[in-house]
């Protein structure tokens, strides 16, 4: 049986299992997918372990879709650009990795609006800023801006994208078309956290969420009061779960019992 899992830690409050269980048991696949719950100082030995261990793949996650870099044969263009790696394959010997979080940004907004030439608010300067960035400039938004607490971190990933940066306090100024929250504030808090004040959200905005646990964000739950579209954080890690499962296996992801497993955990 071949093995795939989630590395991260804390790594249980993850869906993807379910995700990935579901789409292997779909297509009668000998493969299951685990948790991975390695803490820092165990992560050399844990790759170390890989090969012994039969595992075919590993999709990245806190804290470490920067620090799995150095233990990879080889990352592809795209993961060098965002400077992160979220998806890691094991194939003829070799660790390659490559980073499927643009594509779940770009999927899930172009589920609910056009991309190209609108004005963008990045929230957050870390990893999921970064494949933010690059959806969306893949995609040629007009305006970007990355916003955060921090500015020297907002300018810092601003300056490798070619793109303007600020405070959370210059949102005010900046009227966007499409938000997108990539900081963990409010992660597994069902009060959640005020990054953006409510009366800042206008009903002709689209806002995206990265988090997906709770589902419905501070964030989001203003801007539905508003009237504003809103993206679930699941969607991203679908789409992005969708493409991860292709590169691993070489079949078409069945996303509709993929959703359906993500959706049950979530209910």
């Amino acid at each position: 049986m071949d093995i795939y899992g989630i590395l991260a830690h804390p790594a249980k409050q993850s869906l993807s299992p379910a995700m990935h269980n579901a789409a292997f048991k779909e297509l009668k696949i000998n493969a299951e997918y685990k948790y991975f719950d390695v803490k820092p100082e165990s992560l050399t030995a844990f790759i170390k372990k890989l090969y012994k261990l039969n595992i075919k793949g590993l999709s990245v996650s806190k804290p470490y879709k920067e620090a799995i870099i150095k233990y990879l044969d080889r990352i592809d263009g795209i993961a060098k650009k965002i400077g992160a790696v979220n998806t890691v394959k094991l194939f003829k010997g070799k660790l390659i990795g490559t980073n499927f979080d643009w594509i779940g940004v770009q999927n899930s907004l172009l589920e609910k609006t056009g991309i190209h030439g609108r004005t963008v608010v990045i929230l957050g300067a870390g990893g999921a800023a970064a494949a933010a960035l690059y959806a969306v400039k893949k995609n040629k938004a007009k305006n970007i801006f990355v916003l955060n607490r921090t500015i020297s971190h907002a300018k810092e990933l601003a300056e490798k994208f070619n793109c303007k940066y600020g405070k959370f306090k210059d949102f005010k100024d900046i009227h966007p078309d499409i938000i997108i929250q990539a900081t963990s504030a409010g992660m597994n808090n069902s009060r959640g956290v005020q990054i953006i004040p409510k009366a800042f959200l206008k009903p002709n905005m689209v806002v995206m969420e990265m988090i997906y646990t709770p589902r419905m964000t501070r964030i989001l739950k203003d801007a539905k009061v508003i009237g504003a579209k809103i993206i679930t954080g699941e969607r991203m890690l679908l789409h992005q779960g969708f493409a991860a499962f292709e590169f691993w296996t070489g079949k078409k992801a069945p996303v509709e019992i993929m959703e359906k497993a993500v959706n049950k955990r979530l209910a």
